[in-house]
């Protein structure tokens, strides 16, 4: 519901599509909401914890009965590399909440979503990172959390296609 996330949507709200905002970050949706009150009919947001397979569900279930269908599914929610110093430091806990964010979060909701982008012939855009290819110092979960993003949007597109283009 903010940075790259906010940009999506305005653009797509733009091209005149339906959109959710499934973001942990409750008062990021209120103000996403707020700021494109006037495509109201057409804008949701649902908080969505998408480490959290009940929640990536109750999710799913919310856009098919406010919209009844799903044509597309853009995997935005991140969190950055904590400032935990070099990996010595990294506490198993910061490492398993970017995984669970950045990786666990896109397969949930493409688990989930698969079936309905089968139907409408949609698509997946997982958005990753250089840093999944060029890493930078003390950004191991980060790093390693794009990576698995880049291999799993390969994963994906080979095992949903042709039905559903799957890129990042």
């Amino acid at each position: 519901a903010q940075g790259i996330g906010r940009g999506i949507c305005q653009y797509l709200l733009h091209q005149e599509y339906r959109v959710v905002i499934a973001d942990i970050d409750v008062e990021a949706g209120r103000e996403c909401l707020n700021a494109y009150r006037e495509y109201a009919e057409w804008l949701r947001f649902f908080p969505t914890d998408v480490g959290d397979e009940a929640a990536v569900l109750a999710c799913i279930e919310q856009t098919l009965g406010t919209f009844r269908r799903i044509d597309g599914l853009v995997n935005n929610a991140g969190i950055a590399h904590p400032d935990a110093g070099p990996v010595e430091m990294l506490a198993l806990g910061d490492w398993e909440r970017v995984i669970r964010t950045n990786l666990t979060g896109p397969f949930l909701m493409a688990k989930h979503a698969a079936p309905h982008l089968r139907t409408a012939k949609g698509a997946i855009v997982n958005i990753a990172s250089t840093r999944a290819l060029q890493s930078e110092k003390d950004s191991e979960a980060y790093a390693a959390s794009k990576g698995g993003l880049v291999a799993l949007t390969h994963a994906l597109a080979v095992s949903l296609g042709p039905e559903v283009r799957v890129n990042c």
